[in-house]
């Protein structure tokens, strides 16, 4: 929704204006330039608040420099018609709703950049529109009417994000809060807790890929419905406490619905890949192109955390229905950063099918990691990557609830390629 403030009445009067305000061509002014800004749109504001229409008037407007500095900023509402810049290139500029908080009620958070911009002497840049978008994490909770009805007073459901984001969700409470997005911090976590009908119960759930612009929604509910009736498999003992489910709906800013959250590891809308190539010598399977090329098989869940147990088996059998050419692994973890990593011998980033002599003698020592390297990866058609032996660096942590992904690429010798992600926890409280 497009919010118009100037007119074309208002910004030939101003020009008028200032031709009369003691301007000409050659005085003092030489070497500077005028710039119109005309709008500010809202991208799909409807999705993120109920009223109609937002307020913009005290949208943060802020006109940088090609270096990115700061050279003008003011309320919308204020800015004037017609700004006076100097002659340049490569000027842009950014819009926020508000400086925004780690966490807040109702208050979402819009963010839009322009094109760039030239300023030339003497002439009006008419920059346009700048368009803005969430660009914070909306979290909404919901309970079912059955578990309302025999919850306590004291539940409640805490949702930290960006590591210091912290809201609590009472059984009453109707607003949706607001996390701030922050980069290499893209972990959500909603704890329920409280008392049911007498028993005490805590359920903690880890989303991974919380990403800006995305809403969450996470309902509670009683398995089974009737909290007074066992279900079919016995799954509600009154004496011993309920079982409760909660099932999770990632709908973006855009409009688009994904599925439960226990699916998270599939494209996201948007980001899809390209199609797969039609291969003569696998068979067609039109419900998943990926899965006519790769296939992981493991006993560990690769949509959700994984908690680090030393001694557990983390392994993933990775079969490919073409020859192998790349196993590519990538680290992402705020303890196993490059400089320790590097003070063991290993980097961030590698291909077990092409490593360095010394990353490779590391890597596929039987005495070590024993991952499968070189010739192990390339050409075979089903490979083990067995990553228990990295467990005890990951318990190495300080950190409570501290968050590690590995990212596993599998890339055939006709390029097809598939991502998996193994996300674990270390130092659970």
């Amino acid at each position: 929704m497009k919010y118009k403030i100037f007119s074309t009445l208002a910004v030939a009067t101003v020009l008028m204006s200032s031709c009369h305000d003691n301007w000409t061509p050659g005085s003092k002014e030489d070497g500077e330039g005028q710039l119109r800004m005309e709008a500010i749109d809202v991208t799909n504001a409807e999705n993120v608040i109920k009223r109609a229409g937002v307020d913009v008037s005290n949208f943060i407007v802020t006109v940088n420099d090609s270096e990115g500095k700061n050279i003008k900023q003011w309320k919308f509402a204020e800015m004037p018609e017609i700004v006076t810049l100097p002659v340049g290139e490569g000027y842009t500029i950014d819009v926020i709703s508000h400086n925004q908080e780690k966490a807040a009620w109702d208050a979402p958070y819009f963010k839009g950049t322009s094109e760039k911009f030239n300023i030339s002497k003497n002439q009006l840049t008419n920059a346009g529109t700048v368009t803005c978008k969430l660009s914070n994490i909306k979290v909404s909770i919901r309970f079912s009417e059955d578990l309302k009805k025999i919850m306590e007073d004291d539940c409640k459901v805490t949702v930290i994000a960006n590591d210091e984001g912290r809201l609590e969700f009472g059984a009453t409470e109707t607003r949706s809060g607001y996390f701030q997005a922050i980069e290499g911090s893209s972990t959500l976590i909603a704890t329920f807790s409280g008392t049911i009908r007498g028993n005490y119960e805590e359920i903690r759930k880890i989303y991974t890929d919380v990403e800006a612009g995305q809403h969450r929604i996470i309902t509670y509910s009683v398995k089974g419905g009737d909290p007074t009736i066992p279900d079919e498999s016995g799954n509600i003992d009154i004496t011993d406490g309920i079982t409760i489910d909660m099932s999770t709906i990632d709908e973006t800013i855009e409009g688009n619905v994904a599925p439960d959250e226990d699916v998270i590891g599939g494209d996201r809308p948007g980001q899809e890949g390209p199609e797969t190539p039609d291969q003569p010598d696998v068979p067609d399977n039109p419900d998943d192109p990926k899965d006519e090329f790769f296939t992981f098989e493991t006993q560990i869940s690769l949509t959700e955390v994984n908690e680090a147990v030393e001694g557990n088996d983390y392994s993933v059998n990775i079969k490919s229905a073409n020859p192998m050419s790349n196993l590519k692994v990538k680290i992402e973890s705020n303890y196993l950063t490059e400089d320790f990593l590097g003070s063991v011998g290993l980097v961030p980033e590698f291909d077990l099918a092409n490593l360095t002599p010394e990353l490779e003698q590391t890597l596929g020592d039987p005495e070590g990691f024993n991952f499968p390297v070189g010739d192990n990866v390339r050409g075979q058609n089903e490979v083990t990557f067995n990553l228990t032996p990295f467990i005890p660096l990951l318990n190495l942590s300080p950190t409570p609830n501290d968050i590690h992904k590995f990212h596993l690429t599998v890339i055939d010798d006709k390029g097809n390629e598939e991502t998996v992600i193994l996300t674990f926890i270390s130092g659970v409280e």
